[in-house]
């Protein structure tokens, strides 16, 4: 076990994992812009994305009550499915020692944290989905309550996170246990998430948006609860074929990942002009 707990193992685990935090960040932030394109061609609207934004080239007067709850939250519904997809993925894999499961993991976090995380600051900040209950006309206890809802789903997620780290370990170890929790959480959980959000920001610089700004806030806020949580799980014992479990790097996920990041980066730098009214 002492050599497993190595610094060249450290970093291993934590490259897998960036390069998974990034990747399913990015995944669900295109998800999202294709629902817009998608959900904009439902009611010919003319619309442009591209690596950070996304425009509408529609007049005030043009909006429709349907129109705005169909566009602004079509992406939290698809969003939210990708999320649940994810973590059944995550559970289907969970048995067998592969580090690919930690996408699965991510994309399912990312996806709880868009999601709650909107429903807590969108309704109070009038961003994202908070333009659907704008024009449902909700007072503001109604938000506040909405609020409450993106909060406690947070919290629930940052306390069931914990556990599916835990779980993640037997990708690497045959045992997970209270002296190796903090060595593997800190390559699987914190690392990434410092260089992962960091490298997220700066793709979308100089245009970051609602979800951009304050994203990194929030994953922050859900791990250091996670943290609290991460102390308290118990000591696991994998079973399974020894001979395929090690600690190895996934070249060809981390290469895709830093492909994809550089060149959607470009490819979408000026994006994408739709005009439906047109076809």
């Amino acid at each position: 076990m002492n050599k497993q707990l190595s610094r060249h193992n450290f970093w291993i685990i934590a490259l897998n994992s960036t390069a998974a935090y990034i990747l399913s960040y990015l995944f669900l932030f295109y998800l999202n812009q294709f629902s817009y394109l998608l959900t904009a061609g439902m009611y010919d609207y003319a619309i442009s994305v591209d690596y950070a934004t996304y425009f509408f080239h529609v007049e005030p007067y043009e909006w429709t009550h349907d129109a705005v709850i169909m566009i602004f939250s079509s992406g939290y519904i698809l969003t939210f499915l990708v999320g649940l997809l994810s973590l059944l993925a995550f559970y289907q894999l969970a048995p067998d020692a592969i580090p690919i499961k930690v996408f699965f993991f991510w994309t399912s976090f990312h996806a709880m944290t868009y999601v709650f995380g909107g429903l807590m600051l969108g309704s109070l900040l009038t961003k994202g989905i908070g333009h659907v209950f704008t024009w449902m006309y909700m007072n503001d206890t109604a938000k506040m309550i909405i609020s409450l809802v993106g909060f406690f789903g947070l919290l629930m997620m940052s306390i069931f996170s914990a556990r599916l780290v835990a779980l993640s370990s037997n990708a690497y170890f045959d045992k997970y246990n209270e002296r190796m929790g903090p060595f593997f959480i800190t390559g699987q959980v914190l690392v990434p998430y410092l260089i992962g959000s960091v490298l997220i920001f700066v793709y979308f610089m100089p245009n970051p948006q609602f979800h951009e700004r304050y994203s990194w806030i929030i994953i922050g806020v859900m791990l250091l609860i996670f943290f609290l949580r991460a102390r308290y799980n118990d000591d696991l014992m994998f079973e399974g074929d020894d001979d395929n479990r090690s600690i190895r790097l996934m070249k060809g996920f981390i290469i895709f990942t830093a492909l994809f990041y550089v060149l959607s980066r470009i490819v979408m730098a000026k994006g994408i002009f739709i005009d439906w009214g047109v076809y």
